[in-house]
């Protein structure tokens, strides 16, 4: 998504204590804005610059189903 139609998202989690900083400040679609606080084990932070950042969405992985012979 263009960033005009972004939600701006806090690199460290604002509900938690995270600082409204602009270099911890970026924009990011409403789903992954939202889904990123209630699933933090999906996303991995990681540095692309001195003075940039981004997140890698991890899916989670559905359940292997386990075939028993009887």
């Amino acid at each position: 998504l263009p960033a005009t139609r972004c939600q701006i998202d806090h690199a460290d989690n604002w509900s938690t204590g995270g600082l409204t900083d602009l270099t911890l400040l970026g924009p990011a679609c409403q789903f992954h804005n939202r889904d990123r606080y209630h699933n933090p084990d999906h996303y991995t932070r990681h540095k692309i610059g001195t003075d940039r950042w981004a997140f890698t969405y991890h899916p989670a992985r559905p359940a292997r189903i386990r075939r028993v012979r009887i």
